[in-house]
């Protein structure tokens, strides 16, 4: 068992996964000898050369194009967008081809390919930069969405995404990543099923809270405060994988507690709190004592530098959300 921060965990799940099968590859800007933007492919290229570690030219939707080509070769593609922004510039290689590689050849084909997007805030770098990308494919049918936050769920879920016969969306948090801190135990192998993943992070009776990334840690760290001043105890739960989500484990707090706030960073119009809010209202409304509260970024571009904090929830957002709730 080691603590390590997010970023090493993932370079652990790479190192691996290119152990385990000589199919993987991976594909993206900057991953070769460099090591990629964020570390986490350092050391492939010098270990299992350029015909595994594929670097390519600044062209996001050629060379996820080329992924595409690559997975029905037989390969399983690790796909990286240095940010999750750039993942716009590939969208009809995703959403067009290989969402709908399954559908169109009536189950014959599938593209086991994963795309990683480093998303939001952490590094102060602008609206093209920052951005919040999940709610972009929540409607696009046949791709699964990954979003795990600790360093220990970083490295499983890496996996099982790229273990997965179908296209995967590996979104976290670069803020998450590069700062948390969280035990890895380097000696289990497991894979864990991209079904029923949610994790209850915390158990409590009187208020659920559904959060990832940022929002998940500053959700723990406002219920502590939340508890001590009123004696209520507040139960978190993680979906760390958006599509398929585990509707059922988040329903079952819901009809507990009688209480929910879905928080995320994204902003909330069209969000993913908009979407789970909807499912817990139409399955457990005879349950809830209170409406739904959702808290996501502001409805704005994310600004430069230090303000982009300003577009963003934070912990005494969520506490004061999570007070009103309680009272």
């Amino acid at each position: 068992m080691s603590d390590m921060i997010g970023l090493f965990a993932l370079k652990l799940a790479m190192q691996e996964l290119f152990e385990m099968d000589d199919k993987i590859v991976a594909v993206g800007e900057d991953i070769g000898p460099h090591g990629g933007a964020w570390a986490y492919f350092d050391g492939l290229f010098a270990r299992y050369g350029r015909d595994r570690v594929i670097q390519t030219p600044i062209s996001e939707n050629g060379y996820a194009g080329f992924a595409n080509g690559m997975a029905y070769g037989g390969f399983r593609p690790i796909v990286e967008f240095m940010y999750a922004d750039f993942g716009a510039l590939a969208f009809d290689s995703i959403v067009n081809m290989a969402a709908k590689a399954r559908f169109n050849s009536n189950g014959k084909l599938n593209l086991p390919i994963t795309y990683i997007f480093p998303e939001g805030s952490g590094s102060q770098s602008g609206s093209q930069h920052t951005q919040h990308v999940e709610a972009w494919f929540a409607n696009v049918p046949g791709l699964k969405i990954v979003a795990p936050t600790t360093p220990a769920d970083l490295r499983y879920f890496l996996k099982a995404a790229v273990l997965d016969d179908d296209p995967v969306l590996f979104i976290f948090s670069r803020l998450s990543a590069m700062r948390g801190k969280g035990s890895v135990d380097e000696n289990d192998k497991s894979v864990p099923p991209l079904t029923n993943a949610a994790r209850v992070v915390k158990e409590g009776s009187g208020l659920t809270v559904v959060a990832w990334h940022r929002c998940l840690i500053h959700a723990k760290d406002a219920a502590q405060d939340v508890e001590a001043a009123t004696g209520k105890t507040v139960e978190i739960i993680d979906p760390r994988v958006l599509a398929p989500l585990d509707l059922e484990t988040i329903l079952v707090s819901v009809r507990k507690t009688g209480r929910v706030l879905v928080a995320h960073d994204a902003p909330e119009r069209g969000s993913w709190a908009a979407l789970i809010s909807g499912l817990i209202s139409e399955n457990a409304f005879e349950s809830l004592k209170k409406p739904v509260a959702r808290i996501g970024g502001l409805n704005m571009c994310t600004p430069p530098g230090a303000l982009e904090e300003c577009a963003l929830p934070q912990k005494g957002d969520i506490k004061a959300a999570m007070l009103k709730l309680l009272s």
